[in-house]
């Protein structure tokens, strides 16, 4: 087995367990956000890129019914170039890197202390950049690890997050302490579920592998905040095995990309138990129309990976995140693939020099 694959199978085990400790500071977390006010004229910006713009996205939606207005959720580059000059003292910039190091997040916290807003790092290193940089940094050692194809930093920053909005909630009164234990309760509750979920993708992968390896394209769909579970299925895709992926909004699929049907194309619809309904009948449709097509997730057609999910207001990409990276390991396992992304990576990485350095 490829050596970053096997380091990817190892944290993907692991990762209930790190959730876990992460979930034991929940009270922690949340008290590093007792002094911070969030006014009627303020505004929430979320900034990262990859699997924390996708964390981001996910999240912006329990932002938006805690404090009833939209975040906004952009890239580095976007906040440093356009963005910034937007900002007021009344403000607050949330910045998501696993690393830390990254140059445009590390500058975008820099620009916004500049502006007079609040600015708060999430990260997994605790002498990161943006980590010195920010006023309230929330370091997340559980989530650290020495792989390129990142498995628990993905769903631990995205929890991250998650505590840090209820954080910022419960010091303004939109939430008390009652339901702020409430939602730790939902997250244990979740986290239980992790392995079983993650154990069915991978035995549906292995019994389906000659089928997949049929296929040289993916396109991933999913609505709502599972269009960015659709993105990290992609992309990891892309990463371990080179193969062409795109993730795309279910939607947006139908005004126009349905149209493309590529020699070598499967269709991957993800649904959890609120989108399930409307994800079946585009599955049918897709089916009928004589595109290959899987559906994963909650409800699924007879033949195709079944799981069932947890009724999740917020919450329910907990529990597609194992059936992705489930799927994508088991893949990989099976047919030696992982050993050039991480080649590409650093080629791109130092002639670009994306990364700022981390202090001794």
């Amino acid at each position: 087995m490829n050596h970053e694959i096997e380091k990817m199978a190892g944290f993907l085990e692991i990762t209930p367990r790190k959730i876990d400790e992460l979930l034991d500071r929940y009270d922690q977390i949340l008290s590093l956000f007792k002094n911070v006010e969030f006014k009627k004229r303020s505004n929430l910006y979320l900034i990262g890129n990859g699997s924390s713009g996708e964390g981001a996205r996910i999240a912006s939606f329990l932002a938006l019914d805690l404090f009833g207005k939209v975040p906004y959720c952009i890239t580095p580059y976007q906040f440093t170039h356009y963005s910034y000059v937007a900002l007021t003292d009344k403000d607050i910039v949330i910045a998501i890197s696993q690393t830390g190091t990254s140059h445009e997040v590390v500058e975008s916290l820099r620009l916004a202390k500049k502006a007079g807003a609040l600015t708060i790092a999430i990260t997994t290193i605790a002498n990161a950049p943006v980590a010195e940089v920010a006023e309230i940094p929330v370091v997340l050692p559980e989530c650290k690890e020495n792989v390129d194809y990142k498995v628990v930093g993905v769903l631990g920053q995205l929890y991250g997050l998650w505590m840090v909005i209820l954080g910022i909630a419960l010091a303004n009164e939109f939430i008390n302490d009652k339901q702020a234990e409430s939602f730790l309760l939902e997250f244990r509750d979740l986290n239980k579920h992790y392995k079983r979920i993650a154990d069915q993708a991978q035995e549906w992968t292995l019994d389906h592998i000659d089928f997949l390896e049929q296929f040289s394209k993916l396109t991933v769909l999913g609505s709502g905040s599972l269009s960015e579970t659709a993105m990290e299925l992609a992309i990891k895709s892309i990463e371990v095995q080179n193969r062409f992926s795109m993730a795309v909004d279910t939607e947006e699929y139908l005004h126009g990309i349905c149209a493309a049907d590529p020699k070598g194309n499967l269709v991957i619809m993800l649904a959890d138990i609120e989108t399930a309904p409307y994800s079946r009948k585009v599955y049918d449709s897709i089916k009928d129309f004589g595109q290959p097509v899987v559906y994963f997730g909650h409800n699924a057609p007879e033949g195709n990976l079944s799981v069932k999910l947890l009724d999740s207001k917020y919450f329910s990409t907990t529990l597609i995140f194992p059936l992705v990276h489930g799927f994508i390991v088991a893949w990989a396992k099976a047919k030696d693939y992982g050993a050039d992304g991480a080649k590409v990576f650093e080629f791109y990485q130092n002639r670009l020099k994306v990364r700022e350095d981390m202090k001794k």
